[in-house]
């Protein structure tokens, strides 16, 4: 980025503040290709010596577009230009992410990191309508697009009700297409939660985040069948520099 050939120019002469001119003119160079994906930016100083502006109006602009993740910050590197945000949309379970991100050209893996019939857990019992008493399938996965850990999920159902997807492998295909094809059963009903979290020190190093204090959306997820019984529980991690929910709805 040559801050002398940028189109936008800063006017300090209307009442507009000057860090956000400053972000607008970065916006403006990612929206006519000047600045790509990948493409370092100038360091600080240089836009304070360019635009004669202070480093705290610049460190303001740039804070906020790392925050928004159109720029990523690089330890000793510098920084850069970041991937644009995944959609989620919000009526879309994580089982479909997968085949979300191969219909828009993007690899996407599924690394089982876990499977395994694990003791009672009293609230998920209860979220299960389970008997205090009966075990659960525990499944753990995690979500890459190319090499880079998206989000990871925990999945647990009824150990007695679906005791033959033990030997299953969803590294391919995802938990509702094994139920359907398996069990005959058709998951119809969900009950969402979604809350903004930091990220925990387990967290981190799945993710691969390269900073404390990381945003995640926490999401909660009860699936049900056709007669409205409870299939699973589950609860998914998402990194918040890389999605964002998205959803349409009619206005009421």
């Amino acid at each position: 980025m040559d801050l002398n050939e940028a189109r936008f120019k800063l006017n300090k002469d209307i009442p507009i503040p000057l860090y956000y001119q400053v972000k607008r003119m970065v916006l403006n160079e990612i929206a006519n290709g000047n600045l790509k994906l990948g493409d370092k930016l100038p360091a600080e100083i240089e836009f304070c010596e360019s635009l004669q502006i202070s480093r705290p109006t610049v460190r303001l602009a740039l804070n906020e577009l790392v925050a928004e993740g159109i720029l990523v910050r690089k330890k000793r590197s510098g920084t850069f230009v970041a991937e644009p945000k995944i959609a989620l949309e919000i009526n879309q379970s994580v089982e479909n992410f997968q085949r979300l991100m191969l219909n828009s050209a993007r690899e996407c893996t599924v690394e089982v990191l876990d499977l395994c019939v694990v003791d009672k857990i009293e609230e998920i019992n209860q979220h299960l309508n389970l008997s205090s008493s009966e075990d659960l399938i525990y499944l753990k996965r995690l979500w890459k697009v190319g090499e880079t850990p998206i989000v990871y999920n925990a999945t647990y159902l009824p150990s007695t009700r679906f005791s033959m997807l033990l030997d299953k492998d969803y590294s391919e295909l995802n938990l509702f297409e094994i139920l359907q094809l398996n069990c005959g059963i058709h998951a119809t009903s969900r009950h969402v939660k979604t809350e903004a979290v930091l990220a925990s020190k387990n967290d981190i190093e799945l993710l691969g985040i390269e900073r404390t204090r990381a945003s995640l959306l926490y999401v909660t997820d009860q699936v049900n069948d056709e007669q409205g019984q409870p299939i699973c529980w589950s609860i998914s991690r998402c990194r918040g520099d890389k999605v964002f929910l998205s959803y349409q709805t009619e206005i009421v």
